[in-house]
């Protein structure tokens, strides 16, 4: 019941569905995969077939321009104060942890297009050139 409590608390104070619920997260995330070509599944590897296929949507030869559209670079990439700390607040935190280690870890930041916390490492098909969407100095 608590966990309902939070959410709903969280949701009010502008928090999206997608940062407090595992659920509602992977559900979309699962879409921005089959739907979108979300990936890859490991931005440390080379990827090489992951690239090529997306360069081949881009219409492109140069994969090495096609690997530097990644998702911190998206314009629909949220990292703002506001938002990390909607995706710290989902992830709770046991005694003695800090769920801002695992943000920052996974240097994770919210898609407002596809609706779900993504690695700013990783990249997709609505990919937008002019972010990412920054706290305002």
């Amino acid at each position: 019941m608590r966990e309902l409590i939070n959410f709903i608390e969280a949701v009010q104070q502008g928090c999206p569905p997608a940062t407090q619920s595992i659920d509602i997260n992977l559900r979309n995330r699962q879409k921005a995969i089959e739907e979108y070509h979300y990936g890859p599944l490991n931005p440390a590897e080379p990827n090489d077939e992951y690239w090529a296929e997306l360069a081949d949507k881009w219409n492109t030869n140069d994969i090495e321009s096609v690997k530097a559209n990644r998702c911190g670079n998206c314009a629909a990439f949220d990292i703002t104060t506001k938002m990390l700390n909607c995706i710290a607040r989902g992830i709770g935190s046991e005694p003695g942890s800090n769920p801002h280690d695992t943000v920052d870890a996974g240097e994770l930041g919210y898609c407002k297009f596809l609706k779900f916390k993504c690695a700013s490492r990783r990249t997709c098909d609505a990919w937008v050139e002019g972010g990412p969407v920054q706290d305002k100095d």
